[in-house]
């Protein structure tokens, strides 16, 4: 019983520090961007032209149109699909291999586990289904 108990703080340390330090680097980063955006409109304000953006490949890809008219190269939307699919695929088949392993419970494994495959499977459908519409 205090092996468990040991176990669980440490697992809920390592998961609370990690969770303080993403959400500490995602406020640094809108933090920055922030200041970049308040730069580039003060200098419009005062009648300078800014400089382009930093990431010129991230500038392009987020405007609809290059400049030969053509659609921008960039990441299209069924991509983040496909991506979250794999993802919550490779969740679920490690939540079944975690609980069928430690906690003896082939039964739960596959359905926590299968649970979250199957959305993951239907991501990836939804994904397909995008491309095969691009494709007409």
């Amino acid at each position: 019983m205090q092996e468990e108990t040991i176990m669980l703080t440490v697992f809920v340390l390592i998961v609370v520090a990690g969770l303080t330090l993403l959400l500490m680097a995602m406020n640094n980063r809108r933090y920055m961007r922030e200041l970049a955006h308040r730069e580039r409109m003060a200098m419009i304000e005062r009648g300078l032209v800014p400089p382009p953006e930093s990431d010129l490949v991230a500038f392009e890809q987020a405007t609809p149109l290059s400049p030969a008219g053509q659609p921008s190269p960039g990441p299209r939307r069924g991509e983040r699909y496909r991506t979250f699919g794999i993802a919550l695929i490779g969740l679920g088949l490690g939540f079944a291999f975690i609980i069928g392993f430690t906690g003896g419970e082939p039964d739960i494994a596959l359905g926590v586990g299968g649970a979250w495959a199957s959305l993951g499977l239907a991501s990836l459908f939804n994904y397909f289904l995008l491309r095969r519409d691009r494709q007409h």
